[in-house]
C-alpha cells in the first residue's frame, strides 16, 4: 500500500558506503552498555543511537562530535575510539518532599482523535513537543498515564522512542529534560499506554511541556514506499525512501500547543519547515490524578 504524506522530511540511513567503524557505548562505573544513547557527528544536521546493547556502526564519513544520555554527563570527543564512556549525572538534592496521590479523582487532559496527518522523523531530526497546563490549582495532582497513537511498520523488533518532560518557564521549556522515558511499541497502529500509577509523576500548577523523540537506530530502521508531495504541487510516487519507526499522529487544533525542534533551535511559527507541526497537536491523552 502506498501512503501518501505530506511531511517531505524523510530519515537519512546511508545504504551505499560500507561501514567502517564498530562503537561501543559504555557506562563508567559499572561498564554497562548505554542504550539509545545519541551520537552528534561533526558537520552533519542529523543524529544516531546506539542499538539495545550499547552498540552501533559508523559510516567512514562520520565523527562524532559529542555523546549525550539522560542521566549522563554529555561526553564532548577530541579523539575517534572504539570505545566511549558516559559518567552518570548525580544531581545534589536539597530537599525532598514525600507525598502519594489520593486517586479519589481523575481527568484527561489532550486529545486522542487523529486526522490524517502523522509526525514523521526527518533529515534534519527533530522533536515534537506538546503543552499541557494545568488548570487545577488548588491541589497537588500528578500524572498517572499517557496514551499516544502509534504506527509501526515493517520491522523484526518492536519499536522504541523517547517520551519526556520538560518544566513550564514562563511559556518556554527549562534547559534540561526533567526525566525521559524509552517507551516500546508494538507493530501496527496501536494506543501506545505508559502508565505511572505506581510511580506518579508531579503535574505542577504552571504544567509540563511533554513530548516525544525519535531514536534514530537500525532497530527502528525499515524502508518505505510513498508518494512525495512537492512543495510546488507535483507528485513523486512509488518512491523508495528510508524511514524510522514509529509515526505519531496529530489532529488539527486551533489551540495548537505543539511546537517543532530539531536538535538545536525552537521553530517557530512562520518558518515553512515546521508550519504544517505547528497546525496540529500531538494526539496524546494525559491522566491526571489528585
Amino acid at each position: 500500500m502506498i501512503k501518501k504524506i505530506g511531511i517531505s522530511t524523510f530519515l537519512f540511513f546511508s545504504l551505499t558506503f560500507f561501514s567502517q567503524t564498530q562503537i561501543k557505548v559504555l557506562d563508567s562505573e559499572n561498564k554497562n552498555p548505554v542504550p539509545y544513547a545519541k551520537l552528534m557527528f561533526k558537520d552533519k544536521d542529523y543524529y544516531k543511537n546506539t542499538e539495545e546493547n550499547g552498540e552501533i556502526t559508523l559510516e567512514n564519513n562520520e565523527e562524532i562530535n559529542h555523546i549525550e544520555s539522560f542521566g549522563y554527563e554529555n561526553l564532548d570527543v577530541s579523539k575517534q575510539q572504539n570505545i566511549y564512556f558516559l559518567k552518570p549525572k548525580f544531581t545534589d538534592i536539597k530537599e525532598i518532599e514525600i507525598s502519594k496521590p489520593k486517586f479519589t479523582q481523575t481527568y484527561t487532559i489532550g486529545n486522542l482523535k487523529k486526522d490524517d496527518f502523522g509526525f514523521l522523523s526527518g533529515l534534519r531530526n527533530w522533536q515534537v513537543i506538546n503543552f499541557f497546563a494545568n488548570n487545577n490549582k488548588t491541589e497537588k495532582t500528578y500524572i498517572k498515564k499517557i496514551k499516544i497513537l502509534t504506527e509501526v511498520k515493517k520491522t523484526k523488533k518492536d519499536a522504541v522512542f523517547n517520551l519526556f518532560f520538560y518544566e513550564n518557564i514562563e511559556g518556554h521549556t527549562g534547559a534540561e529534560k526533567l526525566k525521559n522515558i524509552v517507551v516500546t511499541c508494538k507493530k501496527g497502529k496501536n494506543i501506545t499506554e505508559i502508565d505511572f500509577s505506581k510511580n506518579p509523576v508531579t503535574f505542577p500548577k504552571e504544567g509540563l511541556f511533554i513530548g516525544i523523540e525519535w531514536i534514530m537506530n537500525e532497530q527502528n530502521h525499515y524502508l518505505d514506499t510513498v508518494t512525495i508531495l512537492h512543495t510546488d504541487g507535483t507528485k513523486e510516487k512509488n518512491k523508495i525512501v528510508d524511514r524510522v519507526n514509529p509515526l505519531f499522529f496529530g489532529y488539527t487544533s486551533l489551540s495548537r500547543n505543539a511546537v517543532g525542534r530539531n536538535t538545536e533551535n525552537f521553530k517557530s511559527n512562520n518558518k515553512r519547515d515546521y508550519r504544517s507541526a505547528n497546525s496540529h497537536n500531538l494526539t496524546m491523552e494525559v491522566e491526571i490524578t489528585n
